[in-house]
């Protein structure tokens, strides 16, 4: 069987839903005119809410399986899957009406081994969008697609599109739009794949932005550790070690030191030890507090909260589950969180009274961690969070470094923090 892919130039920024249909038997019918009008409205719909996703800055593969979702709705298309290259290897981190494509990758890689012609990375290599009439028939065909066999069979589909998704003009990746039989993408249906590969590199873009931040964070962050140790505690170690040479020459055979002399040298090694110990305490405690790590973090927040009661006289009630199944890391972001947002109620909100709310719901196969912070406060004349309120923004990243998201507004009379964050992304 010979299969035709046409291959085209990006066409971005035409018109969605003008009317145009592809020709055939009734191309000028009033009905295909409707039903293109629907489509086009369905396709803006789904591009509004696609950007409204990836402004929201979930998980990058929960904000892309969005992305596959709504063009899955928007089309007469059986499958979607979205696809990134990093280092030279394309995997899937979008996807909607596959099953069992966990394994995609690999497989994709014995197909590559085997000889496979590989459409999508003709588009990726290229820039340029490809549209292959009955690609499927082709693939099942082919002996060196059989890896992919069993998945690419189950959706039922025909014709195939990529569209390769661009970032200032470097391609990151593809997007791939498996057509129901019997359906071939239009000028708009491509125009429309555009849009949402668009919004699926931004997406991309602003995961490896923030990616690129946190490392950069954690280089600054270690460049300051250095320095204290280096100005502060390596000094005091530097001269604990001579105080110990001056100790020991005290009590040398045959020198005559009086016990005054010695009991002021020792003095002082017990004063830089105790220094240099308080000092490493402060920074064990930076990198995660004492308290998380020895009682977990309901235990540290009930902590914290009393603490909290005892030196602003705000009253703080405290409903929490047991976390202990939660990672170091993300215990720690969550435990930061509250931190900052008792800091606010007792620092900003007027309150005489506030409540932790920690648990999680959601079913079984989406659990999640749900951290609540309210208060009888004056509440908030604007929430949304300054580009200068520092603590504001940092919860909220907390949050979103785990795939979760942050909302802050009034509630009644006072304000409510609400957290909630994908239990698995953070499991021991």
């Amino acid at each position: 069987m010979t299969e035709h892919a046409t291959v085209e130039a990006p066409a971005r920024g035409g018109p969605l839903g003008d009317g145009r249909v592809p020709c055939g038997a009734g191309c000028g019918s009033l009905l295909e005119l409707t039903e293109e009008s629907r489509r086009g409205q369905r396709r803006l719909a789904a591009i509004a809410r696609a950007a409204s996703s990836v402004a929201d800055a979930a998980s990058l593969s929960i904000t892309l399986d969005v992305v596959a979702s709504e063009v899955l709705q928007a089309e007469h298309i059986a499958a979607v899957q979205i696809l990134r290259v990093e280092g030279g290897t394309m995997r899937v981190i979008g996807k909607a009406g596959f099953t069992g494509a966990d394994d995609f990758a690999d497989r994709l890689d014995e197909c590559r081994r085997r000889g496979a012609r590989l459409m999508f990375v003709e588009a990726y290599t290229t820039g340029r969008r490809i549209i292959v009439e009955h690609r499927k028939a082709a693939v099942l065909a082919d002996p060196t697609w059989a890896p992919l066999h069993e998945i690419m069979g189950a959706p039922g589909w025909d014709a195939f599109a990529a569209v390769p998704l661009v970032v200032r003009g470097r391609p990151v990746g593809v997007l791939n739009a498996f057509y129901e039989p019997g359906e071939s993408p239009s000028a708009a249906a491509l125009e429309f794949l555009e849009a949402m590969a668009d919004q699926a590199a931004t997406a991309v873009d602003s995961a490896d932005l923030l990616a690129r931040s946190r490392r950069d964070a954690q280089l600054a962050e270690r460049a300051r550790l250095a320095r204290e140790l280096h100005d502060s505690i390596v000094q005091q170690v530097f001269s604990m070690r001579m105080q110990a040479k001056a100790l020991r020459a005290q009590v040398e055979p045959g020198r005559t030191s009086s016990p005054e002399r010695v009991r002021a040298v020792a003095d002082e090694m017990l004063d830089l030890a105790q220094s240099a110990l308080a000092d490493l305490r402060g920074m064990v405690m930076q990198l995660h507090p004492v308290e998380l790590v020895e009682r977990g973090l309901t235990g540290a927040v009930r902590d914290h909260a009393e603490s909290v009661q005892a030196t602003s006289g705000l009253r703080v009630d405290v409903e929490a589950q047991d976390m202990s199944g939660l990672s170091t890391e993300l215990q720690e972001d969550l435990y930061r969180i509250t931190q900052e947002a008792l800091h606010n109620v007792v620092k900003h909100a007027g309150a005489t009274r506030a409540s932790v709310l920690l648990c999680q719901d959601g079913s079984p196969d989406d659990r999640q961690v749900l951290l609540r912070v309210s208060d009888d406060g004056s509440g908030l004349s604007d929430p949304r969070p300054r580009p200068d309120a520092l603590g504001l923004v940092s919860m909220r990243e907390r949050a979103q470094r785990w795939g979760g998201r942050m909302e802050i507004g009034n509630d009644g009379s006072g304000c409510r923090v609400t957290v909630r964050v994908p239990a698995r992304g953070g499991l021991r």
